[in-house]
């Protein structure tokens, strides 16, 4: 696709910059998708009464379908076209626009779902940036427009990002500047007496607060989206904002952060940090970007740092944690998104959970992890332990599964598998492992103090049913050792004198590679050499070891 690129500046109604706005607003109402700059970030416009053109935004953008769009009106009255309004929504946009206030209603059948994510509500805006405005008056309908860049990376907030995103990809873009705020506009969802913010802007909370009594803010806002819970809002479920290295937010006192972000400056030169301009005289370096403690201009320069880590030499980026006055929330939400929930505390010890099926290779992982100091619980020796010497365990084993598993005063393994796991009925297994596993995680977390106390930095819990047991709720990060299926079948094979059938047999009633990397803070594809092993594991050891 070839695309038209425009430069407006100065005077919105000179000659030159109307018949930019009226090339726009035509490429608009005739289902082409136009980028222009609003006073939060830049957006991808197309016709919102249009499901084709909608379907035209998620497909350049990469975005999925399922994450709604914003809609954007000129004045506050052409809602009714589109939504069932009241009076809160009046008294919002009284207050707050134009500008960077989205508000989320009950939609009309005039806007196709396709815009909307599958959702029987629509988000709508009032931009106030004068550009965006000139195109939707003069296109005559509501204005669909996310932000224009790739799907999940950080937002445009100059025409140059737009360019790096989507040239090629739509059919003209406007350079309008940069834009004023930096981040994506507030986003709350309103009845008839309470404001629910789902998305904080720069519009924030106390400003709400002055229009409605009865603020409260989704617990989405700096959670993780659970799977089963629609998004809302834009910006709810996926990992967002983010350059294409990892991003780690780093929790603690001041002091300890800082010591922390030095720590890692010294040990790594790839390392990207993003601190307070008050270090300056402790952190310093090519990949350092300061941040004033002012939140508006940390909201100016956000997303344009994190495209900024992209084409550094930085291999990953540590950033501190702003507090949450005013648009701080705004900028942590933001951040925290980018980092997809990945945040160190630079001061507690961290466990992390490993899993994978039989024959990725876990154990080989524990044991390079051991040479980089970081010990491990494997919950099967402890299983194993414990059927020998805790009594209590035993016992509750023995009351369930009947005395004939019991030989010479031990319970036969071989005979308790059998009766486990030749059955269909997964019942069994699952009334076995009620048993043990409040045994195992005892003991693994006795263990895991003690490791603390030693004065380790982190452990391990190895347990192949890491979230089955509960054991993931114990930990900081998961981490899932996956395998090509050939290298699996040939290790279990080796390892454990099976045929190739039974190998497979084995495997097939195991959860899948996709099921761990959907679950898994992180993944180890342990495809290649020892030496390839080693090195990814000193990787991960140093992020966990915060060195």
């Amino acid at each position: 696709m070839n695309t038209e690129l425009a430069v407006i500046k100065g005077d919105i109604n000179s000659d030159a910059n109307d018949r930019i706005t009226d090339k726009a607003s035509y490429l608009i109402k005739n289902g082409c998708l136009v980028a222009f700059p609003t006073e939060t970030v830049y957006g991808l416009g197309a016709d919102a009464t249009n499901s084709e053109s909608a379907k035209k935004i998620y497909a350049a953008k990469g975005r999925p379908s399922d994450n709604p769009l914003i809609i954007h009106i000129s004045k506050a009255s052409d809602a009714e076209k589109y939504a069932y309004t009241n009076e809160l929504y009046y008294k919002l946009t009284d207050a707050f626009s134009p500008g960077p206030l989205t508000i989320i209603l009950p939609k009309k059948d005039t806007v196709p779902c396709e815009v909307t994510g599958g959702l029987d509500t629509v988000a709508i805006r009032i931009p106030s940036n004068e550009i965006a405005r000139a195109i939707i008056e003069k296109s005559g309908v509501a204005i669909a427009a996310p932000s224009a860049n790739t799907s999940g990376r950080p937002s445009p907030t100059s025409a140059d990002h737009v360019i790096e995103d989507l040239y090629g990809k739509v059919d003209m873009i406007i350079d309008g500047g940069d834009c004023e705020i930096g981040l994506e506009s507030t986003v709350v969802k309103i009845s008839d007496d309470e404001i629910n913010l789902l998305r904080p802007g720069a519009v924030d909370v106390q400003m709400l607060s002055s229009v409605c009594a009865n603020v409260k803010m989704s617990d989405a806002v700096l959670n993780k989206l659970e799977n089963s819970e629609k998004a809302e809002s834009p910006g709810m479920r996926y990992r967002h904002y983010a350059p294409d290295i990892p991003v780690y937010l780093v929790s603690g006192e001041e002091k300890n952060v800082e010591a922390f972000l030095k720590r890692r400056l010294h040990d790594d030169n790839t390392v990207g940090i993003l601190c307070y301009d008050t270090s300056k005289d402790i952190l310093f370096g090519e990949n350092v970007k300061y941040l004033e403690h002012s939140h508006i201009k940390q909201a100016n320069v956000l997303f344009g740092y994190l495209r900024d880590f992209n084409k550094s030499t930085a291999k990953s980026v540590y950033s501190v944690i702003p507090d949450t006055d005013g648009v701080g929330l705004a900028v942590l939400n933001r951040l925290i998104r980018a980092a997809g929930f990945n945040v160190i505390n630079a001061e507690r010890f961290t466990v992390i959970g490993l899993t994978g099926q039989s024959g990725s290779g876990k154990g080989a992982v524990c044991e390079l992890f051991k040479k980089c100091g970081i010990p491990s619980v494997d919950t099967d020796a402890v299983y194993h332990e414990l059927l020998e010497n805790c009594f209590e365990m035993r016992q509750e084993i023995v009351d369930r599964f009947d005395d004939d598993i019991v030989e010479n005063g031990k319970i036969n393994r071989k005979i308790l598998a059998k009766k486990v796991f030749t059955s269909n009925d997964r019942t069994q297994l699952e009334c076995l492992n009620k048993i043990t596993h409040k045994y195992i995680l005892k003991k693994t977390k006795e263990l895991l103090l003690q490791y603390e106390i030693d004065g380790f930095k982190c452990a391990i819990i190895d347990a192949p049913q890491l979230f089955e047991s509960g054991f993931d709720a114990e930990c900081d990060v998961t981490l899932a050792v996956i395998s090509e299926l050939e290298k699996q079948i040939q290790r279990i094979m080796l390892r454990d004198d099976l045929t190739e059938k039974q190998a497979l047999e084995r495997l097939s009633n195991q959860h899948t590679t996709d099921y761990f990397r959907k679950k898994c803070t992180y993944c180890i594809e342990n495809n290649g050499t020892l030496e390839d092993l080693e090195n990814t594991v000193e990787c991960y050891a140093k992020i966990f070891k915060g060195e």
